[in-house]
């Protein structure tokens, strides 16, 4: 699928030094925003989305980097985060054997658009098993499935269940 490198939407630096993930992982952690709670549908939109996210993340949250691996936007475009190759911070006591792949939005009622999901569910989770980095059998979950909490949102969730691997 086209993926957005870090670079393209302004990322700024991972502070410290990053964990390597240990490869092929096993599972693929379904996310949404929340907020920024509106699809981005242009280029411009996502990647001052992506920033913001990593903003919040490294100021707020005092995290490294962006938590995501990846985060889809609404604009026919998958924008990395962490990429295949660094531990995440997306879905606690899990990151070391999944990736957490997000949605832009809030989908508690709405569907990210239809074309987004297919590029994660047919495309990337292909491009990942096919590149040695999910094994062929993993297993899609949502993240309320792992901890405590409403995402990826009811609508999404219920979306998902339906899905391969879950």
């Amino acid at each position: 699928p086209p993926i957005i490198p870090r670079c393209m939407w302004g990322a700024k630096p991972y502070i410290g030094t990053p964990t390597n993930l240990s490869l092929p992982l096993s599972f693929m952690y379904i996310h949404h925003t929340h907020s920024p709670s509106k699809p981005c549908l242009t280029f411009q939109e996502c990647a001052a989305d992506m920033r913001s996210m990593q903003r919040f993340h490294q100021e707020e949250r005092g995290w490294d980097d962006i938590g995501y691996s990846f985060v889809a936007g609404s604009d026919g475009y998958i924008y990395e985060g962490r990429g295949w190759l660094r531990q995440g911070a997306h879905t606690l006591g899990h990151n070391s054997v999944g990736y957490g792949v997000s949605f832009i939005g809030d989908y508690a009622i709405g569907l990210p658009s239809q074309h987004s999901m297919g590029l994660v569910r047919d495309q990337l989770a292909a491009c990942a098993v096919g590149g040695g980095r999910l094994v062929s059998d993993f297993v899609l979950q949502g993240h309320r499935q792992v901890v405590a909490t409403s995402c990826p949102g009811d609508a999404l969730y219920d979306e998902i269940r339906g899905w391969e691997h879950f």
